[in-house]
């Protein structure tokens, strides 16, 4: 976690690392890797390094002539012309310093959030002025093909267990999720997706455990997103699916989603706690946001299908 005596010992590490980097080695892996400003890496999730991309996009824009990452994810940015290297993830954070010598930023953000997170991370690789807040995800023509499995279709999921870093707070109701699909039957063709670790539904297609390059292909060709805040929700968004996302009261769409979307909250005294598993109140916030709401919004959105997304400018 950003700000923890962890994350800070860390740091500090990492400052020693460059000092101590060999220069003869460092200079040969420099030019190997096109001799890059720095090496950027996210918070160590999927969706942190996701979101990254949102900088990458406004460094290039800006000028920055060799963008080389270092991530767990290397597919996340296959064919991604803002990315020209991507160092695999495989050895503790300072042994790629000492090798390479190189100075490597974190991409972070601290909660509670002040601003957009994307615009927060932009501000931290030193961007300034306008930027746009939202990711991106290239796929390639044949992966588009395959991701359209229905004339009509919807994604949905049930839950976020799956996530890295699951939080109570962010969950709504596996049952309620299975009342919106029952609803929704007859709009199109339903597909859940997702870790193995959700909850199934029933009458869906269950295409949970799918790759995230897969799912990206299931969601770009999809009238609407159902679902809650987290990587499926920034990478639907990098994809160009508008989505209906239940938030709830743990954050406040305003700092950590997308204008495009429908976004559920629920308005209680104690939110936004950006408490991750503790609650003194049995989530209420999540408990007032009813299935008819989730229902009447996801059908505004399909109805929305087909025009271009929405997109939120911030100015640093």
């Amino acid at each position: 976690m950003p700000g923890s005596p962890y994350h800070r010992l860390r740091e500090a590490l990492v400052k020693t690392a460059i000092k101590a980097a060999p220069g003869p080695l460092a200079r040969f892996n420099n030019a190997r890797l096109g001799s890059p400003r720095r090496v950027y890496h996210g918070g160590g999730g999927i969706g942190d390094d996701l979101l990254c991309t949102t900088v990458f996009r406004e460094l290039k824009k800006r000028g920055e002539p060799r963008i080389v990452v270092r991530s767990g994810y290397r597919s996340l940015f296959q064919n991604n012309p803002d990315v020209d290297v991507v160092i695999r993830k495989k050895i503790p954070v300072i042994a790629p310093l000492a090798i390479h010598g190189l100075n490597l930023l974190q991409l972070t953000y601290y909660v509670p959030l002040t601003e957009h997170v994307l615009a927060s991370m932009c501000r931290t690789a030193g961007v300034s002025g306008e930027v746009a807040l939202r990711p991106y995800f290239f796929l390639r023509p044949d992966e588009v093909t395959a991701g359209r499995l229905f004339e009509r279709q919807i994604v949905i999921q049930s839950a976020g267990l799956g996530s890295t870093r699951p939080m109570k707070n962010k969950e709504w109701y596996p049952e309620r999720f299975q009342e919106v699909a029952n609803r929704l039957q007859g709009k199109a063709s339903l597909i859940q997706l997702g870790s193995l670790l959700d909850p199934p539904l029933k009458g869906v297609l269950d295409l949970r455990g799918n790759s995230f390059r897969e799912t990206a292909a299931i969601l770009s060709n999809s009238l609407v997103f159902i679902g809650l805040e987290g990587f499926f929700m920034h990478l639907a968004r990098a994809v160009e699916c508008r989505s209906v996302i239940v938030y709830g009261g743990r954050v406040k769409p305003l700092l950590l989603g997308y204008i495009a979307n429908k976004n559920l909250v629920g308005a209680t005294p104690c939110s936004p706690c950006w408490e991750e598993n503790k609650c003194d109140y049995d989530r209420e916030c999540m408990k007032i946001i009813s299935v008819e709401a989730v229902v009447n919004a996801a059908i505004e959105q399909i109805e929305r299908h087909g025009s271009v997304l929405e997109t939120e400018m911030a100015n640093l």
